[in-house]
């Protein structure tokens, strides 16, 4: 494999949150996107990470001058719901563009549920209760909302998507029952101009309530009208590598990536409130229908992130704690560089949240987006911080 020299630009600080700000949620998960004006735009949360702040509006920066210097924009005012902060719209083949929508939650004494659940367990102190759509009342079946652009500049037009999938249920967490999208997917173009919606979730299979997250993707041929359950994979554990694999919550927050040889590959998080666990990997050779047993790819990682560059170098970058970015030229991504340190680890969750997003800039370069949590304040204290920085690959010479 050829040796890629990786270089990182100094960090740029979008926007600090106020000095009384240090609680888990806010002023993380940031989202970037390219607009059409060629604006960038940096989306992240303000809310809650909780079930309750689901549909929260995100804030957001822009930058004209390719990340250098942001503006951030006001603070945008909803009462229904509002765009995921990590999720751009997707451009689709015939020109349209989709977005997940996620609505508020419904709160649960408003609702006459099943006495009896499907199932049930805990992660990170949370009971999450599972029932089936088809025994919740009406206005608890809805959720599986986009936005639609006919064109770039229209108005955005909301639909409900039709999803077909086996023993689908929906959850119950924190006294509300959040949308369907809560699961954290992510809305992805695949080679052959199909939609694939990528998030973890439990279902019941062959009859059997499965209770642990496996990563879904459901797969939709006709621009994101309807969907239907592609491929899956379900937490398969090592416990050579992990103590905690037999507790786990499963296989989280599935990034999946288009080779340029034409695989396809899937980075899975097993953090949870066991502590921190290893990220896997799988891998497809039949357009995602059926998946290689997970592997260990690294001893930690939260939502992954990939982009391939212009160049064929493809970029992952994970953490927690800290932050890393690693890189591969081999098409088919099986060997990949050390990692290259953008957030230095500090004890889990007092550095950043080790989520990001990944935006390309040329051929070899892209720009990445992250919280970091003690950068100084104009009085000195620190500050949760939104931040960016360039990441160059190029061939060492």
């Amino acid at each position: 494999m050829d040796k890629l020299n990786v270089e990182l630009g100094e960090p740029v600080t979008v926007v600090q949150a106020p000095a009384n700000i240090r609680a888990w949620g806010p002023y993380q998960f940031p989202g970037l996107e390219r607009l059409a004006d060629g604006v960038i735009r940096v989306s992240f949360q303000v809310g809650a990470d909780s079930a309750t702040a689901v549909g929260l509006p995100p804030m957001q920066a822009v930058s004209a001058d390719e990340g250098k210097t942001w503006t951030v924009l006001p603070l945008p005012e909803t009462s229904t719901g509002a765009v995921s902060c990590t999720q751009p719209p997707l451009r689709l083949p015939n020109g349209e563009r989709i977005q997940i929508r996620m609505l508020r939650p419904l709160k649960v004494d408003t609702l006459q549920l099943p006495a009896e659940p499907v199932g049930k367990f805990v992660c990170y102190g949370g009971t999450f209760t599972y029932y089936s759509p088809e025994d919740l009342p009406a206005a608890a079946r809805d959720g599986w909302r986009l936005y639609r652009f006919a064109k770039d500049g229209a108005a955005p037009v909301e639909e409900q998507a039709t999803m077909r999938i086996p023993g689908e249920l929906r959850v119950v967490t924190e006294g509300v029952l959040p949308p369907p999208w809560y699961t954290g997917h992510r809305l992805l173009r695949a080679p052959d101009g199909a939609v694939w919606a990528i998030g973890e979730d439990c279902r019941v299979v062959d009859g059997r309530f499965r209770d642990t997250w496996a990563a879904i993707i459901l797969r939709s041929t006709d621009h994101g009208h309807s969907f239907d359950l592609w491929g899956e994979i379900p937490y398969q554990p090592d416990p050579t590598a992990d103590r905690q694999a037999a507790v786990r919550a499963g296989f989280t927050e599935p990034c999946v990536h288009f080779l340029p040889d034409g695989s396809v590959i899937c980075f899975l998080r097993t953090t949870d409130g066991n502590g921190v666990g290893p990220m896997y990997w799988a891998r497809s050779t039949d357009n995602g229908r059926t998946w290689s047993k997970p592997a260990v790819f690294d001893d930690l990682g939260v939502w992954p992130q990939a982009l391939t560059l212009g160049n064929g170098v493809t970029l992952v970058a994970y953490g927690r704690p800290g932050l890393f970015v690693r890189v591969t030229r081999e098409p088919g991504g099986k060997q990949w560089g050390p990692r290259v340190e953008v957030v230095k680890p500090s004890q889990v969750g007092t550095d950043t949240c080790s989520y990001c997003s990944l935006l390309p800039l040329s051929d070899d370069t892209a720009l990445i987006a992250y919280s970091e949590f003690n950068i100084p304040g104009p009085d000195g204290t620190p500050r949760k911080s939104i931040r960016v920085r360039r990441i160059a690959v190029e061939r060492e010479r």
